[in-house]
Parts: C-alpha cells; structure tokens; sequence
C-alpha cells in the first residue's frame, strides 16, 4: 500500500497499541475473558500491554503506520510468551473483575493453554497481528505479515509459525499467504467459555 511504512513500537506507543489490540475484541474474547463485557476485556488488554516487560508491550511490536498514523500492530519472534499473572496484573485483575469473578478467570485461562500449539524448532512465530478497524481490507495484515517473513529470513529462519482461533476468518488471509494448518487443538472447557472449539497451529516454509 502507497504510503505505508513499518517501525519499531517506542514507549508513545503503548496506548494506541492497546487500543488496535483491545479496542474491539473478537466475540470469543468478550465471552471467555470479559464474561460477556467488552469492557472488561479492553481494560484487562489495557493493564497487559502498559505492564512492564509486557510480551503484548511495545519493547516486542512492529507499528504499520499510514500517514503518521499507527494503523496496525505486529509482534513475532522467535519466542513464545504465554500469557502470565504478575503481582501488578493479579492487583488490576481484583479491580477489573472483582475478588469473586477471578477464580473464573484462572479457569479460562488454564482453558486457554490447554488450546495451545507445541513449540516447532527454529520456528519464527508471529504471536499478535491486528489492524485497526477503519483501516481493515486494505492490505495492511498482508503487509505487515511480508514483514515478519523478511524479518525472519534476515535472522535466518525457515519456518513461520502463527495459531489462530478455529473461528477466526483471518485463517483465509493466512492460506492464500502460503500458511497451511499442521495441527487443531481443542477442548470441550474451551469451547464451553469462548465458543470456539480450539486453535489451529498455521506454518509456513521460507524459501
């Protein structure tokens, strides 16, 4: 797309990255770790991605911006961070949800690992991916995802990696990519919280 540049996020960033992130959560996330309110989940994502060392936090995301405005977010590596309860977050979880709704919270989040995919050697896996929604079908995942491939064959990878919800229609963005499903994890507790059945692990081999 004409105009579109890429960059590392820097700590300005952190607010417009909770909000391309959070600021309208899929379906599945409103029922699984907002228990049906929105709200809760974009305050939680907000606390996540402001939290010090966040995975979901600018010192790990890519910015696609379009006309100085940052309009899509990108975190890959050659990591996997899964989600973790710091003490700061435990705190910002009690005032979000309150004291009796956090052992449900615990629940889904044991849920949700339950659903995820093995580590792949030398993989390169893209962990967030999400364009704002006035500039969504404009070409900006593809963009961003050609990105992360250029960035992993400069360190030298031969394998991209991503896992995305069994309901997710970006999986047809992924495909017509070159990324296949190599494997479906699902779980009936999972499914019980969040309606979707599981996640797909989607690779891709770099030539």
């Amino acid at each position: 797309m004409e105009g579109l540049t890429f960059r590392r996020a820097a700590p300005a960033d952190t607010e417009r990255i909770a909000e391309i992130i959070f600021g309208e959560p899929r379906p599945e996330a409103i029922a699984g770790i907002g228990f049906g309110r929105v709200e809760r989940v974009r305050a939680v994502g907000r606390a996540y991605v402001r939290m010090p060392g966040s995975p979901q936090g600018w010192q790990r995301t890519v910015v696609a911006e379009l006309d100085g405005q940052a309009v899509g977010v990108l975190q890959a590596g050659s990591f996997r961070e899964p989600f973790r309860i710091t003490a700061p977050l435990a705190i910002q979880a009690i005032r979000i949800y309150g004291p009796l709704n956090v052992f449900r919270l615990l629940q889904a989040m044991r849920a949700q690992g339950r659903v995820q995919a093995r580590r792949l050697p030398a993989e390169y896996h893209v962990s967030e991916l999400h364009v704002h929604p006035e500039y969504r079908n404009r070409g900006i995942g593809a963009a961003l995802m050609r990105y992360a491939e250029e960035e992993a064959r400069r360190n030298g990878h031969r394998l991209m990696s991503l896992q995305t919800l069994t309901t997710n229609p970006a999986r047809r963005l992924y495909e017509r990519l070159g990324y296949r499903v190599v494997e479906t994890l699902t779980d009936p507790g999972f499914e019980r919280l969040t309606g979707a059945a599981g996640n797909h692990l989607m690779v891709k081999d770099l030539l």
